[in-house]
């Protein structure tokens, strides 16, 4: 076997000498130099297979470099590296492969062994699109295609498909993916796309190479849909994104046929993204808007592909029926080391989500871009990091694989919160109370869905603790980046014969809300929502239920350190306020009343002068363990400071709950030592007596109440 070696140009020992390093370990023979001249010398008598260009030199820079080894005609593996960048580096590579060299891929710094590993790795993976550097290299060879041949190659279906995932940024679960047609020419290699798509929308030749991307990725689409163990029972459709160019947006026979084709695979027309580059949509305004709303309405979706910042841009953006858009690699790929990048991206993503669409980012190439798309809302993720374009055999491993491992990530971390099998707490009960009263319905519940089955951490008006995943509606909904509504089941193909449906407690109604894991987005279960009677759900609705949802993550996210009181076990002030703050932005605008009960113990001050902060603390204790037994359904229940309590509920629940607490503090009084008597004042704050109501607002009215049953209790 040939001695495989590699030759390193860089002005950093430190770095070549970490390069080198890692390159004898994984069994080739490495030499570094820090100038050209003995590079070439090393180059001519040592014959390496791979080359390590730095791009930033103190004599010749490394593009100048590159061009000097095209020059040469040199035939061995180039790998690029520089602190540049990856912007840079991408265009140093481009610049390369039109050079004619072979590019094997990129190096960022600081050095990364493992990048460098999977590079020299990546070289004997067998895939259409092999490597970064196939591409870049075999596109220098594209430059002498003819029209005949590249007719030829249509007519005779030499024209593949290769596929790119698409995840969600929240999830990571495949949510669909890009169709990439690639051309292997028997003589020249591989023909870049870049070149044979011009050369096909210029000699009226792309509509025919459009109709056979959607011949193949039709089919494709449904044997995904059926291999996939997960999509099938979730029953989750996956979206088809298609290049459309611009030549063919004016041929609406072309979209008729492509109508024909989804139904002759039982595909829905908006289970495809047609994807247009801001030129197109704007290189005749009219015209686009007119075809395009067209388009959308016969069902189709619409993506702004490699979208920027310009005023076509936006103008497009604004007045054309997209439904996506999708960010410019050029963003996301300098997003690491670019301030104005994140800002681009972040103004996207607001101005698209406020447009009602979705967004989707491209250029992918490592975690920390997916994690900072992800913390700035964007919808969808595409690029290396995530999966290569890929045959259809290597695409339906590669999505069973990732299924598998999203769903076993989140069930570990769902087993690691401890919520699994435990006992029914009150602070997630109050919330499903709360979803039963504010939505009408007959059952509410707060469900995780573990490896095989859904366990019920709290609900209302369903008595089981747990059921079987596979029957369970919250196992579609942790599927779904959004709300999923079911109106009626037995209008349902998938739920029509549910046990649940069939037999009691006969559902006919459904809305689930993810409930996910603030840390990483994983999603835990569902809040839902079901009812004996079929029900329309409304924006409206489903906003509310994103608030209650939002409170089921607070409670999952609690942290008895920060949040709890350490003397009585309540939650502190902090903890109180961030909550009663949501419960009013949920019931105020329903024009719900709220109440808002201010106590204060008043001789707590005088059992500590008397008999010690032990006693003290005990009457302390003993009065928030009565208050937490007296106001168990809706209500929050805290210990603001020192001797001072409040408890915050809807109006109409809190009736006679005063009283049942003063019969509870006088038969404790009665159990122990009169010196240790519990002594206690109370105000009250309705938000319908108040104006303009907030937290503050109901606090001053509260205190004041409370004061003017002091004076009156001391007169």
């Amino acid at each position: 076997m040939n001695e495989l070696k590699v030759l390193i140009l860089d002005d950093n020992n430190l770095t070549a000498r970490a390069i080198a390093n890692v390159a004898e370990f994984i069994g080739l023979s490495a030499k570094v130099t820090s100038d050209f001249q003995s590079f070439l010398e090393i180059f001519h008598q040592w014959k390496p297979q791979y080359l390590i260009i730095d791009l930033i030199m103190p004599d010749m820079d490394g593009v100048e470099v590159l061009g000097k080894l095209g020059q040469m005609q040199v035939d061995a593996q180039l790998i690029i590296t520089s602190g540049a960048g990856q912007q840079l580096l991408h265009a140093a590579a481009r610049s390369a492969g039109a050079h004619g060299l072979n590019v094997l891929g990129i190096l960022p710094k600081p050095f990364n062994p493992k990048a460098f590993r999977d590079l020299i790795n990546a070289e004997s993976v067998s895939t259409a699109d092999n490597t970064f550097g196939q591409q870049l290299r075999e596109e220098s060879q594209a430059n002498t295609i003819s029209v005949t041949e590249l007719e030829q190659a249509i007519n005779a279906r030499d024209i593949y498909m290769v596929y790119q995932p698409k995840v969600s940024c929240i999830s990571g679960a495949l949510t669909g993916f890009e169709a990439l047609a690639r051309w292997h020419h028997p003589e020249k290699g591989f023909i870049s796309p870049e070149k044979f798509i011009p050369l096909a929308e210029q000699n009226h030749l792309i509509d025919q190479l459009t109709l056979q991307v959607f011949e193949q990725a039709l089919p494709f689409l449904t044997q995904l849909q059926a291999a996939d163990a997960t999509l099938n029972a979730q029953n989750r459709d996956l979206l088809l994104s298609v290049n459309i160019s611009a030549v063919s947006l004016k041929n609406l026979a072309l979209f008729k046929q492509i109508e024909l084709l989804c139904e002759d695979h039982n595909i829905k027309p908006d289970q495809l993204i047609l994807e247009l580059t801001e030129t197109a949509a704007m290189d005749d305004p009219v015209m686009s808007l007119d075809i395009l709303t067209r388009l959308r309405l016969r069902g189709f979706r619409l993506s702004i592909d490699d979208f920027r910042t310009g005023f076509s841009s936006m103008l497009a953006l604004v007045r054309m029926p997209f439904s996506e858009v999708k960010v410019d690699k050029t963003f996301v790929m300098t997003s690491a080391d670019s301030r104005e990048s994140r800002l681009v991206i972040k103004a996207i993503i607001e101005l698209a989500h406020s447009l009602n669409m979705q967004v989707a980012a491209e250029g992918i190439e490592d975690n920390e871009a997916l994690e900072l798309l992800r913390k700035m809302g964007c919808d969808q993720a595409q690029g290396y990091f995530i999966g290569r374009p890929m045959l259809p055999e290597a695409f339906i491993d590669w999505s069973r694989k990732s299924s598998e491992n999203i769903d076993l990530y989140r069930i570990k971390h769902l087993q690691g919160l401890g919520l699994l099998d435990s006992e029914p707490e009150h602070r997630y009960d109050r919330i499903t109370k709360l979803c039963t009263r504010v939505f009408n319905v007959d059952m509410s519940m707060i469900s995780l869905i573990d490896e095989n089955r859904q366990w019920i951490k709290s609900s209302q008006g369903f008595s089981q603790r747990q059921t079987e995943r596979s029957v369970a509606f919250c196992n579609q909904t942790i599927a779904q980046d959004d709300i999923f509504v079911v109106a009626d089941t037995l209008l349902d193909h998938q739920y029509a014969n549910n046990n649940m449906v069939i037999e009691a407690p006969h559902v006919r109604f459904y809305a689930g809300c993810p409930i996910r894991a603030r840390s990483s987005g994983t999603k835990l279960g569902a809040l839902c929502l079901k009812h004996s009677v079929p029900k329309t759900f409304s924006a409206m609705d489903k906003a509310l239920l994103k608030q209650l949802t939002e409170m089921v993550e607070d409670e999952i996210d609690y942290n008895p350190l920060l949040d709890e009181d350490k003397l009585t076990g309540l939650i502190n002030r902090d903890a109180f306020e961030r909550r009663a703050q949501k419960l009013l932005n949920i019931f105020v605008p329903l024009q719900t009343a709220l109440s808002m009960y201010y106590f204060d113990v008043n001789n707590y001050k005088r059992i500590i002068q008397a008999h010690g902060i032990s006693a003290g603390d005990e009457s302390l204790i003993h009065f928030s363990r009565l208050l937490s037994e007296t106001f168990t359904d809706t209500e929050l229940v805290a210990r603001l400071v020192d001797d001072e309590f409040v408890v915050l509920g809807i109006c109409e629940q809190l009736d006679n709950k005063l009283e049942i607490l003063a019969a509870a503090v006088e038969n404790y009084n009665a159990s122990v030592s009169p010196h240790l008597n519990i002594e206690y004042t109370f105000g009250t704050a309705s938000s319908d007596a108040i104006a303009n109501v907030d937290l503050q607002s109901l606090y001053m009215f509260a205190d004041t109440d409370l004061n003017e049953h002091k004076s009156h209790s001391n007169s």
